[in-house]
């Protein structure tokens, strides 16, 4: 019928108007994505994809870090029991092992961070840095029955300074939070406390009885800490009375064993007793 379009068809002024409106569309889709807002908006999406790519790196030599770390524990807690030929070895080992995580994991961090707020990352490291402390701290008290204060702990991951050899033109570091320290700290009582009954099993007395002096100290420098809105410390606080609760509980049981026990035999006596389980009990 005339005067009606099929389907799909157009008239010609339609076709005509859409092709006059189509250049003036293109015109205006070109000068918004040349606005100074869009070019604004750009440089934002780059920089927070170069953050993000930054944070993802950082988090994955955190992890790099962990697992190093975890390694220098593992090795440190076979000294009791061994030669001192082989105690001497394991130290040096651990001890260059601590030195290399600076200079390669570590020190990768601290580049990340150059010119960086380094809060914003800081969630990135938070888990490799402490477990580096927890391990660092626990080679030096087996070396000096000392625990490291945390002015060591930021000079030992600062570069560039100018004592080093190798002097950076603009000092760099991993910066280490109070917080970090306090919590890595925390976590090397667990394995004081582990030390602890495997000295006592092998006969070795008196480290037991060191141990359990420093970690008298360590609780009463964390009571006097007061009340710390942090969910991490708290926890960590309640696993540290009950790695001192075992300590003591060892020690009172050493010294209550001697009258019935010869010496040669305590550390047999010692040997049954699983520091993991908090069931157990040697009173």
């Amino acid at each position: 019928m005339k005067g009606y379009l099929k389907v799909g068809e157009m008239s010609s002024h339609g076709r005509d108007k859409r092709n006059r409106e189509k250049p003036s569309e293109q015109f205006q889709h070109e000068v918004v994505a040349c606005s100074p807002v869009m070019e604004l908006f750009r440089g934002y999406s780059k920089l927070l994809n170069e953050k993000n790519d930054k944070y993802e790196r950082i988090y994955k030599t955190g992890r790099d870090i962990t697992l190093r770390s975890k390694r220098v524990i593992f090795s440190l807690q076979r000294l009791p029991g061994i030669e001192e030929e082989e105690k001497t070895k394991i130290l040096t080992s651990t001890s260059n092992e601590l030195r290399d995580i600076e200079q390669t994991l570590l020190k990768h961090i601290a580049m990340e961070l150059r010119d960086e707020e380094p809060y914003q990352f800081i969630g990135a490291y938070t888990g490799g840095i402490q477990e580096y402390i927890e391990a660092l701290t626990f080679h030096q008290y087996l070396l000096t029955e000392t625990i490291i204060s945390h002015a060591d702990v930021q000079e030992r991951l600062t570069y560039g300074s100018r004592e080093d050899s190798e002097a950076e033109v603009v000092p760099m570091s991993v910066l280490v939070t109070p917080k970090d320290f306090i919590l890595g700290v925390s976590d090397v009582t667990g394995e004081l406390m582990r030390y602890c009954i495997k000295s006592v099993s092998v006969g070795d007395f008196k480290t037991c009885f060191k141990i359990c002096d420093l970690l008298r100290k360590m609780n009463s420098g964390y009571l006097s800490l007061g009340f710390l809105s942090s969910r991490e410390l708290y926890h960590k606080k309640n696993v540290f009375k009950s790695s001192l609760s075992k300590v003591e509980e060892a020690c009172y049981s050493l010294q209550l064993r001697k009258s019935e026990i010869p010496e040669d035999m305590l550390g047999s006596f010692f040997a049954m007793y699983d520091a993991l389980d908090e069931d157990n009990s040697l009173i």
